[in-house]
């Protein structure tokens, strides 16, 4: 039995459970959603797992941390209710080493995007010319044109050129930033699940795809070094779930950007014919 929990507003969710259901596969799910709210009890001391009043067992879980809740509900709770589903779910899970799940040696280390760049390099991943900076007016070690995104995420990536006026009215708004030689597209996506990599290309004119959209996905084959070396990178990290992005210098060479350890994968499924849930789903069921 695979308890699936997460948000009801995460399609990603929904994707899933619609493999399941296809596949036939016995499951529980515990979404939690503006208007639909379960009743959990997690029993210490009779190690008890009640879900609506019953009491469960699952042998799997797959739990995803609610991004859309906080964006799309107008409760001053949301983002607490986001954060407090997802610790009291994923601390089952990880107190029960016979429950499958993914990334359980990973979830005490925080991840931190300029570690990973060092990491992949140690891992032989190659990796841009990059500095992490808040003096964008005078970087000058990388040559050409060059992109910028915060060292913790959370926006899109931009020209370095659109930095200009930053901080000029906040000086607190100029804080640590990656600035990094621009690449070429396509893009590649390389997802490891379990023991298994599935990737694929991301076609867009777009500097950063996802501020307009503007994609085109196609299921690719990572080449064997790019796959070796996030073997070893996913490894060190303790990771089994993750998808990582790499884009093309001026040679033609992979170069690793970063490891996003729960990703989007909806579309990229739809592409595969559902090949990234089977993964996942096969990977929940190994005995």
């Amino acid at each position: 039995m695979i308890l699936i929990a997460g948000g009801q507003l995460d399609f990603n969710l929904g994707t899933l459970l619609r493999r399941i259901l296809q596949r036939g596969i016995p499951y529980l799910d515990l979404v939690v959603g503006p208007d639909l709210v379960p009743d959990l009890v997690i029993d210490v001391e009779r190690d008890e797992l009640r879900l609506n009043g019953a009491a469960v067992r699952p042998s799997a879980c797959f739990m995803r941390h609610d991004a859309f809740l906080p964006q799309q509900s107008k409760s001053r709770y949301a983002h607490a209710a986001a954060n407090n589903w997802y610790f009291a779910v994923k601390g089952w899970e990880l107190a029960h080493d016979d429950v499958n799940g993914f990334n359980k040696r990973a979830a005490a280390v925080e991840n931190n995007k300029l570690q990973n760049l060092f990491l992949a390099r140690r891992c032989g991943l190659a990796v841009p010319a990059t500095l992490v900076t808040n003096k964008f007016a005078r970087v000058h070690a990388i040559a050409g044109a060059k992109i910028q995104k915060p060292v913790a995420g959370g926006e899109h990536t931009t020209l370095l050129a659109s930095l200009a006026k930053q901080g000029a009215a906040d000086p607190l708004a100029r804080y640590p930033r990656f600035v990094q030689e621009r690449l070429r597209r396509p893009e590649l996506r390389v997802y490891r699940i379990g023991d298994a990599f599935i990737s694929f290309l991301l076609r867009s004119p777009d500097i950063d795809y996802r501020e307009r959209n503007r994609v085109r996905l196609e299921v690719a084959k990572a080449p064997a070094e790019v796959e070796t070396g996030l073997q070893k990178l996913t490894d060190a990290l303790g990771l089994d779930f993750a998808a990582a992005d790499f884009m093309l210098d001026k040679s033609g060479d992979y170069r690793f950007l970063e490891v996003n350890t729960q990703p989007m994968f909806s579309a990229f499924d739809a592409v595969a014919g559902g090949r990234v849930c089977d993964a996942i789903i096969d990977h929940l069921q190994r005995r």
